[in-house]
């Protein structure tokens, strides 16, 4: 015999006894299936959370709201930008004579993050920041229960500089 039908008659030996000589032998763990023939099976959908703008006011303060409307538009040069040297806004000054509470909406007409809510202490920095989610509806809600006493400021900032938005903002401050 030749050396290449000895090795095939070895190697037909080898595969019979590999398929067939086992037949009473049961598998122990079922045999991997590439992803794509797996059946898909989906996770249950879980429920979107509940949107909630801040923690609850503490018990004993009294509420005073205040409602503005305007406009913000365009960064003109004579105007001093507010917000990263080429934005445009418009400032409310409030202050706490006490600890206390603020809840800050603000609706435009616009797209969805064409504005952004700012909260100041004023002379110490930043204390809030707040976009309006994407696919929402161009509305901001957003509630500190932190507020110290001192003077602050709200910055209704356009984040669109060729476009005007008007725009309503309601503030409740709780002391």
């Amino acid at each position: 015999m030749t050396e290449p039908r000895v090795a095939a008659i070895i190697a037909s030996t080898l595969l019979t006894a590999a398929c067939g000589g086992f037949t009473t032998v049961a598998p122990t763990a079922p045999s991997s299936t590439p992803a794509s023939v797996r059946s898909s099976v989906s996770p249950a959908p879980t429920p979107a959370p509940a949107y909630s703008i801040g923690p609850d006011v503490p018990a004993g303060l009294s509420s005073n709201q205040q409602v503005f409307s305007g406009s913000v538009g365009p960064l003109i040069p004579d105007a001093a930008p507010c917000y990263l040297e080429r934005y445009s806004c418009e400032r409310y000054l409030f202050s706490m004579d006490r600890n206390g509470a603020v809840e800050v909406t603000l609706t435009w007409e616009g797209g969805e993050r064409a504005m952004l809510i700012q909260l100041y202490r004023v002379g110490a920095g930043l204390v809030h920041e707040d976009l309006a989610p994407r696919g929402g509806a161009p509305t901001i809600s957003f509630r500190r229960t932190d507020l110290t006493p001192t003077d602050y400021e709200l910055r209704v900032v356009n984040m669109e500089p060729a476009t005007t938005h008007a725009f309503n903002l309601t503030l409740t401050t709780w002391k």
